[in-house]
């Protein structure tokens, strides 16, 4: 397994490329300043001030979407498995026959009509890791659009 090593706070210059990404879940609006009081996802209680019109058009959401496109359980598949670093909603059918609606973020693709490993982020039981069959896909909201299983 590959290391991964920390960023130095007291090593960074002026002109270093960073990304900062964080998935967080909006607590409260301020909608005429653009503002946001989220609660990070990642770390437990950690709560932030998100401004700025700019960075919230930026952002990703996984329940918002502008358009509805009809796709293939193939085409389904595809934009799960090709949506890394994204926060999305999944509408699947579970292994019992249950319907179960997701709202997570890629950790393991499998290859298309296998099973990918996503985080549930609305899950608070510490188990969050879950399966999602690319096979019985039913929608799939992610980068602004929602992906209907024809």
């Amino acid at each position: 397994m590959k290391k991964i090593n920390k960023t130095d706070p007291i090593r960074i210059n002026s002109g270093d490329l960073m990304a900062i990404v964080h998935y967080v879940k909006v607590k409260s609006i301020i909608p005429h300043n653009y503002e946001l009081l989220t609660t990070d996802v990642d770390i437990d209680n950690h709560n932030m001030r998100v401004q700025g019109k700019e960075l919230l058009e930026s952002a990703f959401s996984a329940d918002q979407y502008a358009e509805e496109i009809k796709v293939s359980k193939t085409q389904a598949a595809e934009i799960l498995v090709n949506s890394p670093n994204r926060p999305f909603t999944v509408n699947f059918t579970k292994s019992d026959g249950s319907e179960r609606t997701l709202r997570g973020r890629l950790v393991c693709p499998e290859p298309l009509l296998g099973r990918s490993m996503v985080e549930d982020l609305d899950e608070t039981s510490g188990h969050k890791l879950r399966q999602v069959d690319h096979r019985t896909i039913q929608h799939i909201i992610v980068e602004g659009t929602k992906y209907v299983v024809k």
